[in-house]
């Protein structure tokens, strides 16, 4: 099993939600964190602030990995900050509920930006520097790999993410582990939307849209993290954590 203890950890998107929750698992694990946001400097100070507080060497950068130009400051800090980079999570994107038909250049645009060519930037830069053995792990979704109403911007580059996963296991092997999670709807910002569209709550839409009758929280998306991180054969895979809902199946009733 890969050893986590005083690895570098650079988590993407991560001032708040998911990101913010992966990169606590790791600070727990006694890794060496870098947290990333693009705009909210309160958001990421309170996440760098809650891995000091368990004990973890944590530094917040504020980049646009959307961006070539931001992805390489990010790749700068870490190295300057923590001398090298062993594990790369890319979390950071965008969803936007938006009926196809209704898709202008602007939205797809955004999509194209934050979902999937902030994980190409990143992981382009990062993995010419990452140590040896290292792991980079895609934060992607179940909407790219099912239809969902609404999603088709969002899902279509999601599934992108999930493909891009395959072929960097394949060009980066042995060297580097590329895998992915693909969540279901999780209790964030993002994920309390879809309720909300429907008009009900969240305990309902629970109970009407998964097996087990609950929302997955930011924590479980990290614990998947860090058991796929340590698995050292473990690569090219794209993980569905999603509460039961691939197999319920959603769509508008």
């Amino acid at each position: 099993m890969y050893d986590l203890k005083g690895r570098v950890a650079v988590v993407t998107g991560s001032g708040r939600g998911i990101g913010r929750a992966i990169g606590l698992r790791f600070a727990r694990e006694g890794c060496r964190v870098v947290f990333n946001a693009r705009k909210r400097q309160d958001e990421l100070d309170e996440s760098v602030q809650q891995a000091r507080t368990l004990g973890a060497e944590a530094v917040g950068v504020l980049a646009d990995v959307s961006t070539i130009g931001g992805a390489g400051v990010l790749l700068q800090r870490a190295l300057e900050s923590f001398g090298g980079v062993d594990i790369l999570v890319n979390n950071a994107g965008i969803g936007i509920f938006t009926p196809f038909i209704n898709a202008d250049e602007k939205l797809l645009e955004r999509h194209l930006s934050s979902d999937f060519r902030s994980v190409v930037y990143t992981t382009r830069l990062f993995a010419q520097k990452m140590s040896d053995g290292g792991a980079i792990l895609n934060i992607s979704s179940i909407a790219g790999i099912q239809p969902m109403l609404g999603l088709s911007l969002y899902g279509a580059m999601k599934a992108a993410v999930n493909t891009l996963t395959r072929y960097l296991a394949l060009e980066l092997a042995p060297r580097l582990r590329v895998n992915t999670i693909a969540p279901g709807w999780v209790n964030t910002k993002l994920g309390r939307s879809m309720p909300e569209l429907l008009g009900i709550s969240l305990e309902d839409f629970a109970k009407k849209y998964t097996l087990t009758g609950r929302i997955l929280e930011p924590e479980d998306v990290a614990e998947m993290a860090i058991t796929m991180v340590r698995i050292e054969s473990l690569t090219g895979q794209i993980i569905q954590v999603d509460s039961g809902e691939s197999i319920l199946g959603f769509q508008r009733q």
